[in-house]
């Protein structure tokens, strides 16, 4: 966890020293370059740091949840805003399609945000170039059916159970860049059982991964 702590740390001190001397240059495009980085690096660390933080208060039940009625689409909006640096970062694209008519839930938004957002960077994690993720929600009788789909290197079938497991972090292969502690998506399971939701996953190797999730209406 250090390791992986230190590690945006680090990125953020150098940038911030290059835009320093590179301002006295007035070098704009090398100045937005590392503006970029800090911005992109502190997400990642605001990001472990809540995944620890709430992970570990979820479990002692410190913070109970506080909910209200959530317009689930407009969740799906500030999430995006959290990680869009990411994305934009490795050239991706992230494609809408919010079919549902009822998407109203009973939830506590900063949780369910914080969850979206680690879906999200999971998907960009496991998706080795150009992200190509999606995100759709429709409807059924009683549940907003939400489902995420990435184009990344897929899950083998012997870690697809284990996925949603703390600490758990699936070999990756040739994807050498993939960082974390293993918590997002067992907070994301955490989180999405407490709002009494399901979760489940589709995967195939070389062919992405597709997490369904379901909460029930108001």
């Amino acid at each position: 966890m250090t390791h992986e702590f230190k590690t945006p740390l680090t990125n953020i001190a150098l940038a911030g020293k290059m835009i320093s001397k590179d301002s006295m240059n007035k070098q704009e495009s090398k100045i937005m370059h590392y503006s970029e980085i800090i911005l992109e690096e502190n997400e990642k660390l605001r990001l472990e740091v809540e995944q620890v933080l709430s992970m570990t208060a979820l479990e002692r039940g410190e913070i109970p949840l506080q909910k209200t009625e959530l317009n689930f689409h407009q969740l799906i909006h500030d999430a995006i805003k959290c990680i869009n640096i990411q994305i934009e970062n490795k050239n991706g694209n992230l494609k809408l399609f919010l079919d549902a008519t009822n998407f109203t839930i009973s939830g506590d938004k900063t949780h369910l945000t914080n969850a979206l957002c680690n879906l999200i960077d999971n998907g960009i994690k496991f998706s080795a170039d150009f992200p190509e993720l999606s995100i759709r929600t429709s409807n059924s009788a009683h549940n907003l059916i939400v489902q995420f789909s990435d184009n990344g290197i897929g899950i083998e079938k012997e870690f697809q159970k284990k996925v949603f497991d703390k600490y758990f972090r699936v070999p990756t292969g040739n994807v050498h860049n993939v960082k974390g502690f293993g918590l997002g998506l067992a907070y994301l399971k955490k989180i999405v059982q407490l709002h009494d939701g399901t979760i489940e996953l589709k995967s195939k190797m070389g062919k992405g991964t597709t997490f369904l999730l379901t909460f029930p209406y108001v």
